[in-house]
């Protein structure tokens, strides 16, 4: 009875074992839904495909070649990892998978790996197919191998040349507590009735053990107690997965003795027969879900939600040498539960010696600072050309997608790496240009300011009293300030330049023009007041001219107050017109208001040159409508052409097209009006005499007589 209740209790203990693998690695056992009872020690092939992605990126790789066995669990798991690979922006070369059965695919893959620039390749193979195929390679080590499937102790001693410098992953290596003293003492004389145990033995120390004896073993000798491992300095850290067999065997056992401790069974769940197997493993489930101990090496150990232990893996470094010896260097850990995830020591990897350092292994060549990258069409994404970055562009780091662009005030230096500085224009009066007409304003000015000084010294003589005195004076003063606010547009902008110049210009001008207007007109109305019973004599006087001036400006100044008010000018900066440069210059503000200011001009100009072309033939010794005709012709083919190329410049040279039309206009009006009278003043003095004043008007009425009599 006690044999059976025995037999039956470690039956049911097997079973719960059966629950918690050690080497399952297929990631659809993290399926609670399907498997909400199953439990792994071994890390899934989803965190083996997490550590050859750091690892990659971790040395700058984007171009990798991908051998696989083609057998059913390597097949969906490379192809998993290969999906995973790409979708981290990592291109696969080529995808080669292998076959035991089939020995041609070995050259397939031998031959895409000759033919691939890619110098990185992933194993993830069965180990006895890889040594096949490194055998295949052995004259061949300008490769970096990433090898994923783990090698047991009898493979590391084969010897390759293409092993050399490969970075192995395997699980991570624990010690644990007394395996090595028992595997250092054992012997068959341990285990009489152990078949393996004597199995290893006759292979290993030519021995056998006399219970398994049969007549072949005649030449063998008897095992004594000197046959143990420990004079071959046995490394049980070879046995890998039988660290992760030791956790599932303790956390098998943390959960029994938790349910043997639990006070609400008292521990008889375990030894009960009436126990149902599915409450049984219901109360095993909750307590693995509790569990959480510490190994000796160290590792805590616990299941996650998905009922797998973090992952960890060691990285190791494969170098094969002349004389036929291997070196396994550890050079790194991956750690799921820690950040960064993989601690790799670069210095101490041995790579091939075909590399002369760290392998580069990327389809296209590093795109420099300065550049950027560029698809190909038809390529893999890793496959691109490297194009310079725009002017105004940068890229400050190494492998950038895009340009970055400069802010407004920057602009990119010669290697498109940096942001300078912009240089910043304008016209300033240093300028050579801005020093040639500042010179011309003042010297304008200047005549401006001399022939108002000659009118005020010969204000007594006809000349100067024929044709209003005071419109005269004012439209000099007007010249004369019209000149000077040009140097407004000179300099370094700022808001007060910016909201006088234009609209002083505007003003200043509308009084020049209304100020010809009306000395025109009064020709006009002093012409015709000398016919007999002409109503033109009651305006004959400086009334009119003065209403004429003020009702002709007031347009303007409402004009120039309104856009002040709407939308002033201000100062802003031209990025666009010169490379590398940032132009200084006054916004407009409203560029409606200064194209209606300046129509406005336009159009007195017009009517001016009208009425001044209609009195040009009066028989008048010192009419001067003709000299106003000229100069409306000439102020209005400066302006009519200032429009295109004011409208067509851009930058510093934008503000010199319009200095350029108010000197050269200004100066037309002041060369055409007033310098034929300087010349009767200086040069022909006899001409400016009351006495020829009056014969002239003696003849102009003698004439006027004979026309009508006729």
């Amino acid at each position: 009875m006690m044999y059976s209740m025995s037999k039956s209790k470690d039956r049911k203990v097997s079973e719960l074992l059966s629950k918690v693998s050690y080497g399952a690695v297929d990631p659809a056992f993290s399926d609670r839904i399907r498997f909400p009872l199953f439990y792994r020690t071994v890390p899934s092939e989803t965190a083996q495909s997490k550590v050859i992605i750091q690892l990659i990126k971790t040395f700058n790789w984007n171009w990798v070649g991908m051998i696989s066995s083609d057998d059913d669990s390597h097949r969906k798991a490379s192809e998993e990892m290969k999906n995973e690979i790409i979708k981290n922006g990592i291109c696969v070369a080529f995808f080669v998978q292998i076959s035991e059965r089939d020995l041609r695919s070995n050259s397939y893959a031998l031959n895409a790996t000759r033919k691939s620039n890619a110098n990185v390749v992933i194993v993830y193979s069965k180990t006895v197919m890889f040594l096949m195929f490194a055998y295949l390679l052995h004259n061949s080590n300008n490769v970096e191998w990433l090898i994923l499937s783990p090698l047991s102790s009898t493979s590391q001693n084969f010897y390759s040349r293409a092993f050399n410098g490969s970075l192995v992953i395997l699980f991570h290596q624990g010690n644990i507590p007394g395996l090595r003293d028992f595997l250092y003492k054992v012997n068959p004389l341990s285990f009489p009735k152990d078949p393996f145990t004597a199995a290893i033995w006759l292979k290993v120390f030519g021995c056998y053990e006399p219970a398994f004896a049969k007549p072949s073993f005649q030449s063998y000798r008897i095992c004594d107690a000197n046959d143990t491992l420990q004079p071959y300095g046995f490394n049980a850290g070879y046995f890998r997965l039988t660290y992760y067999m030791y956790i599932a065997v303790y956390a098998v056992a943390h959960a029994l003795h938790a349910l043997y401790t639990d006070k609400t069974t008292g521990g008889n769940i375990l030894y009960s027969d009436k126990t149902p197997n599915g409450l049984m493993q219901t109360q095993l489930n909750n307590q693995l879900k509790k569990i959480h101990f510490r190994t000796d090496p160290g590792d805590d150990i616990f299941f996650n939600e998905k009922g797998e232990i973090r992952g960890h893996f060691d990285i190791i470094n494969w170098n094969s040498f002349q004389n036929r010896t291997i070196t396994t260097r550890h050079v790194g850990i991956f750690n799921s539960s820690q950040s960064p995830e993989l601690t790799i020591d670069k210095e101490a990897i041995f790579w091939p010696a075909a590399f002369n350092g760290i392998p580069v292994s990327n389809c296209s060549a590093r795109c420099l600072p300065g550049y950027r990258k560029a698809s190909v069409e038809g390529k893999q994404p890793c496959c691109y050309e490297c194009v310079q970055c725009s002017e105004g562009e940068i890229s400050p780091f190494p492998e950038m997608e895009n340009c970055m662009r400069c802010p407004e005030d920057q602009w990119s230096n010669e290697r498109r790496d940096k942001c300078i500085k912009r240089t910043i224009d304008f016209l300033s009066y240093i300028d050579p240009l801005g020093v040639a007409l500042t010179t011309a304003a003042f010297v304008l000015s200047l005549c401006s300011a001399a022939v108002f000084c000659i009118f005020l010294k010969y204000r007594k003589s006809p000349i100067v009293k024929a044709n209003n005195q005071e419109l005269s004076y004012i439209l000099l003063l007007s010249l004369m300030i019209s000149f000077l606010c040009s140097l407004l547009f000179i300099g370094r902008p700022t808001r007060v330049t910016c909201l006088l110049r234009q609209t002083s210009f505007g003003i200043i001008f509308a009084v020049c023009i209304s100020s010809i207007l009306g000395k025109t007109i009064t020709v006009i109305i002093a012409f015709n007041a000398t016919r007999p019973g002409s109503r033109l004599r009651n305006y004959v006087g400086t009334r009119v001219p003065k209403y004429i001036l003020l009702l002709c400006t007031l347009p303007e100044v409402f004009i120039c107050g309104l856009w002040l008010i709407i939308s002033p000018p201000f100062p802003d900066y031209d990025t666009h017109s010169d490379t590398g440069k940032m132009i200084l210059q006054c916004n407009e503000g409203l560029s409606s208001a200064f194209y209606i200011m300046v129509g406005y001009i336009a159009l007195l100009a017009f009517v001016s040159f009208f009425v001044a072309y209609l009195a040009r033939k009066l028989p008048d010794m010192f009419n001067e409508a003709q000299y106003i005709t000229f100069s409306m012709l000439l102020f209005c083919s400066v302006w009519i052409s200032f429009i295109p190329a004011y409208v067509s410049t851009t930058g510093k040279y934008l503000a010199a097209v319009e200095i350029f039309a108010i000197l050269f206009s200004s100066a037309g009006l002041l060369c055409l009006i007033f310098i034929p009278k300087c010349y009767i003043i200086f040069f022909k003095p006899p001409v400016n005499t009351r006495v020829n004043l009056v014969e002239s008007k003696v003849n102009h009425t003698v004439q006027s007589t004979i026309k009508v009599l006729k």
